[in-house]
């Protein structure tokens, strides 16, 4: 039994002393303290890491003495160094500290002065970008003055130049206060809507004196047209008489019938300036359609009212009246249609044409089938030749439709007749 003892003392004898040996070496290794403490507890033996380390650090503390043996005079040297320069550390600092007061007592006013000065540039800036935002109000402020007045002498395209200026120009990012843009924003449509109403009136306007003048107009045609025939009668009558004399005469003589030429559109005058305005302002809003429809629903309403005969008057009577305002009515039109540039066009006024005729041809049939009288019947007969004729030197075709493809250059004017007797020898 004792010697079993005595062999697991020796046993764990032996195994102490591997572990210390490991511990000693991990030590001297110079080993992480973490896995030598972890290793010592693990097998039970941190007395053993305790005395290692001490071992150590009495090995280490010899070497430290031997150094500091070796090297004692250097370390002297080296301290009393350190003390100088702790001292010349000492004067740096309070000449670094003397220099920094007289730098802070300099500074501050020139700081100042730096403050001052970049207020000033501050304020420079804004007075500079005041300027200028005024100078931009200003300019806006003075189209709006000008458009203005344009609209009170009625004055109406400078009107609408000045506000498409200040739309392209300034309305998008070059009105600074916004107040001013938002009233302009406001009151340009406003304006707009009152340049449209103001040609609408004058074209209204128009509209109810060119109904007025339409019976004088026709008047003077037909009296154009009365006093043209009487002249080819007249001319005729002397080409016959030549005709006579030189069939009589035995010498060959050219005789030279003077027919007096008279412009009837010195005669027929009326103003289509409002017309033309009032359209042009409206394609100067971008809605010329719109006048183009405004204009023939409204004429289109004359002439169905003036198609209308009366009923109190014989149409004995009335029926230069009923014919005037017809004849009157498309002469207007004719130049409309061939100066307005598109107002009219050729397929409206054919339309308006038809139902002219269409009517009147129906209170023709409708009269002269009431109508007893041959003196009336030719009095009525003879005015309407005349409309017909007269319409008819506008390009007012026959009694059908109109030929609105080929356009008359100008009124037809009677010719200059030459009559000589040896080329009418024969017509004898």
């Amino acid at each position: 039994m004792s010697s079993k003892t005595k062999k697991e003392t020796v046993a764990d004898n032996g195994g102490d002393t591997g572990e210390d040996s490991v511990l000693a070496t991990m030590v001297s290794n110079g080993e992480g303290l973490g896995p030598m403490v972890r290793l010592a507890f693990e097998t039970g033996r941190p007395e053993s890491l305790l005395y290692q380390l001490e071992g150590l650090v009495k090995k280490n503390e010899v070497e430290i003495e031997e150094l500091c043996k070796l090297h004692y005079e250097e370390f002297i040297i080296a301290v009393d160094e350190l003390r100088g320069m702790l001292v010349d550390a000492e004067e740096l600092k309070s000449e670094l500290s003397s220099d920094n007061f007289r730098l802070q007592q300099v500074g501050s006013s020139l700081l100042s002065k730096l403050e001052e000065l970049l207020e000033s540039y501050s304020i420079k800036n804004n007075i500079t970008e005041a300027i200028k935002m005024s100078k931009n109000c200003v300019q806006i402020l003075d189209l709006c003055v000008k458009c203005n007045g344009h609209v009170s002498e009625g004055r109406f395209y400078p009107a609408l130049k000045a506000v498409d200026l200040i739309e392209k120009n300034y309305l998008q990012n070059n009105i600074p206060v916004r107040a001013l843009k938002i009233l302009i924003e406001k009151q340009i449509p406003v304006l707009k809507s009152h340049i449209k109403k103001k040609v609408c009136s004058e074209v209204n306007e128009w509209l109810v004196h060119i109904r007025s003048d339409a019976k004088d107009i026709d008047q003077t045609a037909i009296g154009y047209a009365s006093a043209a025939r009487q002249r080819e009668e007249d001319m005729l009558a002397r080409q016959r008489k030549a005709e006579e004399q030189s069939c009589l005469g035995l010498e060959d003589l050219s005789y030279m019938l003077d027919v007096e030429e008279i412009d009837e559109s010195s005669i027929l005058k009326f103003d289509l300036t409002p017309l033309y305005r009032a359209y042009h302002i409206h394609d100067c809003l971008g809605i010329p359609d719109e006048f183009h429809d405004y204009y023939y629903n409204k004429r289109f309403l004359q002439l169905k009212s003036d198609l209308q005969i009366s009923s109190t008057q014989p149409f004995l009577e009335s029926h230069q009246t009923f014919l005037a305002h017809m004849a009157g009515y498309f002469i207007v039109e004719d130049p409309v249609l061939r100066t307005a540039g598109g107002l009219l066009s050729p397929t409206e006024l054919e339309t308006m044409w038809e139902t002219a005729v269409a009517k009147v041809t129906a209170v023709l049939e409708e009269q002269f089938s009431k109508t007893d009288s041959a003196s009336h019947l030719l009095l009525v007969k003879d005015y309407v030749m005349f409309f017909g004729s007269t319409l008819r030197q506008y390009g007012y075709g026959g009694t059908n439709s109109r030929n609105l493809k080929q356009r008359p250059g100008q009124i037809p004017r009677a010719p200059l007749v030459r009559l000589s007797a040896a080329d009418n020898r024969y017509s004898c």
